[in-house]
C-alpha cells in the first residue's frame, strides 16, 4: 500500500473513531467551556499519552494477551468504569460554582492532564481497537518501524486535534454559562453522561 494511499484509508477511520462523542471528548468540550482551549491544551496532551502508550501495547501484541487474561481485562474495565462513576458524581453532587473560572484563578492544568489521561488510558476497548486496525495497515502483511512510526503519528495528531475542536467549542459557547442556571444544567448534564458511560463500561460484557 502506498503511502497516499495509507493516509486515503487510515486517516479517515481513525478521524471518524476519535471524533465520535465519548468520555474524552466530553471531557474536552467540559474542559473547553471551564477554563478555555489553551488550559484544555493540557486535556488533549493527557488524552495523546494515553493513546500512545496505548497504541505500544498494541504493537508489542499485549492486546491479545489482555483479551485471554480476563482477569486483567477486568480490572482495567472496573477500574475505567469507576473514574468514570467518579468524575461524573462529583460533577453532579459538588458545587456548580467548579464549573466556571470565573474567579480569575489559573487553571489547573495538572489536574486537567491527569483526567484525560486517567479516562482514556482505563478503556480497554482502545487496545483492542488498535489491535485490530493497525495489522490491516503493516507494509506487507509485517510490521516495520517506519510503518509503526507512521501509525502512531497519524492516530496521535488525529486524536489531538478532535479533542482541541471540542474544547474550542466549548470556548466558543463559554458566554452562555456566565448564568447559574445554564451552568447547573450543563455540569449536572455532563455528569449523569459520565455516570452513564461508567455504567455501560462495567456492564459491557464484550
Amino acid at each position: 500500500m502506498s503511502s497516499l494511499s495509507f493516509l486515503a484509508v487510515f486517516l479517515p477511520t481513525v478521524f471518524v473513531a476519535s471524533i465520535i462523542p465519548g468520555p474524552s471528548m466530553l471531557l474536552a468540550l467540559n474542559h473547553g467551556i471551564r477554563f478555555g482551549w489553551r488550559a484544555a491544551l493540557a486535556t488533549a496532551w493527557g488524552n495523546v499519552c494515553a493513546t500512545a502508550l496505548q497504541c505500544l501495547v498494541s504493537f508489542l501484541g499485549l492486546g491479545f494477551i489482555l483479551t485471554q487474561a480476563a482477569w486483567a481485562f477486568g480490572l482495567l474495565r472496573w477500574a475505567g468504569a469507576a473514574y468514570l462513576v467518579y468524575l461524573g458524581c462529583r460533577m453532579l453532587f459538588g458545587a456548580v460554582g467548579e464549573l466556571g473560572n470565573t474567579d480569575g484563578a489559573p487553571a489547573p492544568r495538572s489536574g486537567l492532564f491527569r483526567e484525560a489521561f486517567v479516562v482514556t488510558v482505563s478503556n480497554p476497548k482502545a487496545v483492542f481497537f488498535f489491535s485490530a486496525l493497525f495489522p490491516q495497515f503493516f507494509a506487507n502483511g509485517q510490521l516495520t518501524l517506519g510503518r509503526a512510526a507512521a501509525l502512531s503519528v497519524v492516530t496521535l495528531l488525529t486524536t489531538f486535534a478532535c479533542m482541541m475542536v471540542y474544547a474550542a467549542a466549548g470556548q466558543r459557547v463559554q458566554w452562555a454559562f456566565r448564568r447559574a442556571r445554564f451552568r447547573t444544567l450543563f455540569q449536572r448534564g455532563v455528569g449523569a453522561t459520565l455516570v452513564g458511560f461508567g455504567a455501560g463500561l462495567a456492564l459491557d460484557r464484550k
